[in-house]
């Protein structure tokens, strides 16, 4: 089931970022290196806070999560502009994996945004062709790349009569 998150879950999700930046950090990947550096607990709250946080949960257990959020600074480095809803910290506990537990956060915060009529964007390290492949195989158009990241923005059909 996937819901809004409360407070509760905070800790909960900066678990589970936590752990997987670690296991990237294992990798030999910088990808989220600096979830390491810094307050995770925070850093989730500031999400709780600012937009919309999403979370996959099972049996009580919290499985995954995504942040559904206005464009923040980090979203201005990499945009000419500051339009629609971005999506950041989609994450997946290893529990879960397998149960395409990611692509279900995905296909919530873009039915909840095609509903709204909201542009939706993300963005990822330029270098990881696993999720450049993944976010263009599940409608995001590509870009471009700007200071080694990726972007993306959902591409929606529209229904013609």
């Amino acid at each position: 089931m996937i819901r809004l998150a409360t407070s509760q879950d905070v800790r909960n999700i900066a678990t589970l970022l936590e752990h997987k930046a670690l296991a990237l950090q294992a990798t030999g990947s910088t990808q989220w290196s600096a979830y390491l550096e810094q307050d995770i607990e925070t850093l989730v709250q500031e999400d709780l806070d600012a937009g919309r946080l999403f979370v996959f949960e099972e049996n009580d257990q919290l499985l995954g999560s995504v942040a559904l959020l206005p464009s923040m600074e980090w979203d201005r480095s990499l945009w000419a502009d500051t339009e629609g809803l971005y999506i950041h910290r989609i994450v997946v506990s290893d529990l879960a994996k397998g149960r395409r537990v990611g692509k279900q956060l995905l296909d919530y915060v873009i039915e909840l945004t095609d509903y709204e009529g909201e542009t939706l964007r993300l963005d990822c390290v330029a270098s990881n062709a696993f999720l450049n492949d993944y976010y263009t195989s599940v409608g995001f158009t590509y870009q471009g790349t700007y200071d080694g990241f990726s972007t993306y923005e959902y591409e929606r059909i529209e229904a013609t009569a």
